[in-house]
């Protein structure tokens, strides 16, 4: 069955890489939690996107500039809805030790020591129910070199090949967007015995179809209800 990857939790329902988005997401029929691991002037990891707190909380400034007991006192939530007031900017260890008994986790390198993160991952014994990748391909490095135990994924517009995804960059998973959703691409990596995920921020019913007739093994999306009801009927027929 494709396993629904969460786009930062349920950040349709909830405030992105929050806990509410991510116990939200889990609700919805969502495995696997998607998000993003950016660090403090401190050093302590925490679950954020931007390079800044100011579009998510009601705080500003880089979050690498700002110390974890600034970040700890911020409102991560009342920015999406006032029913989320006072959520708070998940800690990484704190996030992934309340979901890690019900879900898997996509980590996101923003920006982060890398050592610090696998060894995380390692002390909470969850390494098999990870993958990773970085836009930055310095933090893939560091990734690789720090936490080899962790799968990796590649997109495929920048491994280009199967032989690259699996030789250069070491991947087990590989992502493909809208504009690179090529069916032979897929199948020849299914047979290459690597795993493939799909990945788009829209509503798309046919292309969610195709990737269930693929058997493809993840869908990495923000749209988790309108994949699930989908997906339920595929199984078991209207």
């Amino acid at each position: 069955m494709t396993r629904i990857v969460c786009h930062r939790g349920a950040r349709l329902n909830a405030p992105e890489n929050t806990f509410s988005s991510a116990r939200t997401a889990l609700a919805l029929g969502g495995s696997i939690i998607e998000l993003d691991i950016r660090q403090s002037a401190d050093g302590v990891l925490y679950v954020m996107h931007d390079e800044t707190v100011d579009r998510t909380t009601n705080g500003t400034g880089r979050i690498s500039e700002l110390t974890s007991s600034q970040i700890d006192r911020l409102d991560a939530g009342s920015w999406f809805d006032e029913r989320f007031a006072n959520e708070r900017v998940p800690r990484l260890d704190e996030y992934l030790s309340a979901f890690m008994d019900e879900a898997g986790f996509y980590l996101e390198i923003k920006q982060a020591d890398c050592a610090a993160v696998g060894q995380l991952v390692r002390d909470l014994g969850i390494e098999d129910r990870c993958f990773t990748f970085s836009f930055d391909p310095a933090m893939r490095e560091q990734m690789f070199l720090h936490a080899p135990g962790i799968r990796r994924m590649i997109l495929w517009i920048a491994a280009g090949s199967v032989q690259s995804a699996i030789g250069q960059h070491q991947a087990s998973i590989v992502e493909f967007h809208d504009f690179d959703f090529d069916t032979r691409k897929i199948v020849e990596c299914q047979e290459a015995g690597l795993e493939v995920m799909y990945y788009t921020d829209r509503q798309d019913l046919p292309r969610f179809q195709e990737a269930l007739d693929l058997e493809m093994d993840f869908v990495n999306i923000d749209e988790i209800e309108a994949f699930d009801r989908l997906r339920h009927n595929h199984k078991t027929g209207p």
